[in-house]
């Protein structure tokens, strides 16, 4: 592997932990719309954010860790934004120049130009496998690049029936298998190349942990760290600390998908602002009438894209679901209006927070890493593709040393 993707991850991970865990209170402090959280006052930085301007925000929103931050912060806030620059500034890795080969049935553009980013970072670890097993697989781009590429058989294994009975019916020297690879465990054999792009949250660990017990080489770009069947995650390194600091619970795990970027995957900045200043109104408004509420509770029942109808819809809906009878039109006027004041002013509380989230998948790729290091697997890490093409473009390589 190249020298300058070498790093020291036991010194490394050991950083980004000691992050987390002295920061875990802010992260755990998900701003309201009251009263500032006790870990931003306490650490004096509540009034500094909530007297950003508008302009400020937007900028510290859309460019986070990359933006330069007013020269007034308090200073403890500053060697938070250090300490988090530091760390994320992962390695890039290798980008070989677009293919310029013609998109296939069912690939999207962009899934296309990640394809081709991905491919050949894998390609040196397949090279040594005796067979290539390409988990969550979709409809198998990714395994037919790397077949045209290598002389090995392609497995891709996909949990939905639909999707693998679509990915068969397309040209390609790969094969597919239905399975639920966390109900019903990974077929590794040793030798084995295990390959995930965007393998989602649980399903990641699952591919790094049988990659190390059947000593099979892994190339994983990670994504959606919240998806897990268990409410949290404990490190998976053995040297790790165990203490509640670094067992992280789902409602961490999902700060990267609500970050505010300028372009969003499903929805504009504008649009998913606007959804989760409804969502505020309408978790005011059922706590109002059931009681208190966590945040997040007062979707659940609905898909997470009804929040981008409008409000009288987002209501309608939630309060037919809960057999709740519906708020008045004056109710409605008074929560959206103190929604608006408090999403702004939630917006501002939370940047420390959110800055955070690049941190917390930084420190997942970074425990990963250091499990297979620890079995004796030589490892590469760093950034796949650019941001534009996905925000979750932290890449893991491992391969069993010999």
């Amino acid at each position: 592997m190249p020298s300058s993707q070498i790093v020291d991850l036991a010194s490394r991970f050991g950083t980004v932990a000691l992050l987390v865990e002295h920061s875990r209170d802010v992260l755990d402090a998900r701003p309201s719309g009251g009263d500032p959280p006790a870990a931003l006052v306490s650490r004096g930085w509540a009034g500094f954010l909530e007297s950003l301007s508008d302009a400020s925000l937007e900028r510290l929103e859309i460019e986070g860790l990359a933006a330069d931050w007013p020269s007034d912060m308090p200073a403890s806030l500053g060697e938070l934004v250090r300490a988090a620059r530091e760390i994320c500034a992962v390695p890039e890795l290798d980008r070989s120049q677009p293919t310029g080969r013609p998109q296939r049935k069912l690939e999207t553009p962009r899934k296309s130009a990640q394809v081709d980013a991905f491919a050949p970072l894998v390609l040196p670890y397949a090279r040594r496998a005796t067979r290539v097993l390409d988990v969550g697989s979709g409809h198998g781009h990714l395994g037919r690049e790397l077949a045209q590429r290598i002389a090995l058989p392609v497995v891709g294994l996909e949990r939905d029936r639909r999707i693998a009975e679509r990915a068969r019916s397309l040209p390609g020297q790969v094969s597919f298998a239905e399975l639920d690879v966390l109900r019903d465990g990974l077929p590794v054999q040793e030798g084995d190349c295990v390959i995930g792009l965007h393998a989602c949250g649980e399903l990641g660990d699952a591919i790094v942990q049988s990659a190390a017990e059947h000593r099979a080489s892994v190339a994983l770009v990670g994504c959606c760290l919240q998806k897990r069947r268990d409410s949290a995650r404990a490190p998976l390194s053995i040297d790790s600390r165990t203490e509640d600091a670094l067992v992280l619970p789902t409602r961490l795990l999902g700060l990267s998908n609500l970050t505010a970027r300028e372009e969003g995957v499903e929805a504009t900045r504008e649009e998913n602002l606007r959804a989760r200043e409804r969502r505020l109104a309408l978790h005011r408004l059922l706590s109002e009438r059931v009681g208190p509420l966590r945040f997040g509770a007062e979707i659940d029942g609905l898909n997470r894209r009804t929040a981008h109808a409008s409000l009288d819809t987002l209501v309608e809906r939630a309060f037919a679901h809960r057999r709740l009878p519906l708020p008045s039109a004056i109710d409605r006027a008074a929560a959206a209006s103190w929604a608006h004041q408090a999403h702004a002013r939630a917006r501002r509380l939370s940047l420390p927070r959110t800055m955070l989230a690049r941190v917390l998948e930084v420190f997942v790729l970074c425990d990963r890493a250091r499990f297979l290091e620890q079995r004796g697997f030589t490892v590469e890490l760093g950034t796949v593709f650019p941001a534009s093409l996905s925000a979750r473009n932290l890449g893991l390589f491992a391969a069993p040393s010999r």
